[in-house]
Order: structure tokens, then sequence, then C-alpha cells
């Protein structure tokens, strides 16, 4: 584990990292493994620092073969603006490293090539990671899009879905141009456990946004009318919330009688008097 005086979080390196070094040294690869840490370090520290500017609580940074990760329990909770600052960070980076690289270049500071090889690596990563991909930032912009136009919980799915499906036309096409690797085949069964992972996690992800939605008194610029009926439970209205909105509850019941709720009333009712089974219907009668 490694620190400094930046105040940076805890920096962990996973182990297989240090078998690939090993390998590198000992088939003349070296110069390739430094570039490809180097560019992926970099990438990671515009994740952190945009983060850090926001205030995010960052856990720790974790590197390894692939890629690396800021690890954090902020995604999900923070407001989309941010959440799209602190992804696009990351890719934002390989813009600056073109420019070192070039600048190298003409100066003449390294072997040409050395640059075309930083060349290729940074142009690589930048496009495989913003492919449509779950936990790439690619995937982190589908899932902030989808949070747009959608509720968290039909996003969150989506954005999975759409994931696995990117994943099956990647192997499908690397195959069919006779592209397979061993590195491709370990990063394809790394992004499939991610995702399944991210399936089994789903249902806890949606509990911390709507938590995150009646522990937090953020004001949100949207406003949004969700009209359902008297007889809808308390937990199915939370899963019809979208993120940076709040939400006006226009209720009918029986009769056609029309009342309004505010997502507050059903966050307190829910948490604070644990109402958990309860109805919209019965926040009108008790």
């Amino acid at each position: 584990m490694l620190t400094n005086n930046l105040k940076l979080p805890p920096i962990h390196i996973h182990p297989i990292l240090f078998f690939f070094l090993l390998v590198a040294m000992l088939t003349g690869m070296l110069v390739e493994f430094c570039i490809i840490f180097l560019i992926v370090f970099i990438h990671e520290l515009g994740h952190y620092t945009c983060a850090r500017v926001f205030r995010w609580r960052i856990r720790r940074i974790f590197l390894w073969v692939f890629g690396g990760v800021m690890e954090t329990d902020e995604y999900g909770t923070r407001p989309l603006r941010e959440e799209f600052l602190v992804t696009i960070a990351g890719p934002l980076q390989h813009i600056a490293i073109y420019f070192v690289i070039y600048i190298l270049d003409i100066g003449a500071f390294l072997p040409e090539s050395t640059l075309m090889l930083a060349y290729q690596y940074n142009s690589f990563i930048l496009i495989g990671n913003l492919l449509p991909i779950w936990p790439l930032d690619g995937g982190k912009l589908v899932q902030l899009s989808l949070d747009s136009f959608f509720s968290f919980q039909v996003s969150h799915k989506w954005m999975i879905m759409i994931s696995v499906v990117t994943i099956v036309f990647v192997c499908f096409y690397v195959y069919s141009q006779e592209w397979l690797s061993l590195s491709f085949v370990l990063l394809m069964i790394f992004l499939i456990w991610e995702n399944r992972l991210e399936w089994k996690r789903r249902y806890f992800k949606w509990w911390r946004f709507i938590w995150s939605r009646y522990s937090e008194t953020t004001k949100y610029p949207k406003h949004r009318e969700i009209e359902v009926p008297a007889s809808i439970s308390l937990l199915e209205l939370f899963r019809l919330f979208k993120r940076d909105t709040f939400h006006r509850i226009k209720v009918c019941d029986q009769h056609g009688k029309i009342y309004w709720l505010s997502e507050r009333d059903c966050l307190r009712s829910y948490f604070d008097q644990k109402n958990i089974h309860a109805s919209v219907g019965q926040l009108l009668t008790g």
C-alpha cells in the first residue's frame, strides 16, 4: 500500500500485476508495461482529482493489469452533473497525454518507437474505456444518460443489459477478426464477472439511492409530478423516483378525489414511522 504527501487515498496494487511485471522483464516488454501502467495511473488520478474537488469520500485507488478503479460509495447518490464530471475526468487525461507525446516528439526526448507505442496504447485504452460496458467509464456515462430519462431502478437495469450485450458483441467481433489473445479472454472474464456482481447488487444500490433521498436534504432543480392510485404501496412508489428530481405525488382515490403528497412525506412515513407495508392512501387517512 502506497501513500504520499499529496494526501492521495491508499493505492492498492493487485498481486497479479507484479506477476505481469516479472513476465514483462523476462520477455523484454518492460517499456510497454511501464507505458500502460503510467497511462492507467494518470487516468485514475484524473477521476480522483475531480472527485476531491467535490469532496467525495474515496476508499482507495485499485490498480491491476487491465486498468484501475477509484473505489467510492458516492456513485448514485451525488448530482448527475458531479458524477458526469468525475467520470469524464479520466478520459480527458488521455487528451493531455496526447499533448505530452506531441511535445516529447518535437523535442526528440524519447525514441520514436517508444512514442509510437505510447500513442497506440493511449488510443487503445481511451477507446476501450469509452465502450458502454460496466464498470468502464463508457458504462457509467450510459448510466448517467439513462438516469436523465428514467427512474433509478429502471436505468440501472438497462445499463447492465446494454453492458452485457456490448460484451457479447465485442467478443463476436474480436473472434471474427481472429484477434483473440489470453489478455483479451482474461479481460472479458473480468468484465462479465463485474456485470454479474452489479446485477446482484442492483437492489442494494437502489436502497442506497432511496436512503440518500431520505437522509439528505438536497434541493433538486427539477420537479416532477407522479400520478398514482391510492392503493400503490410506498415501496412501489419509490421505484418511480428519478435522480436529481424532486417528486410531487398526485394521488387519486377510488372516488376520483385528488390529493397531493411530497416525496418527503412518503419517505418519512416509511423510515420514521416504520410504515413499511403501507399504501399511499393510508398516508391520506393517517
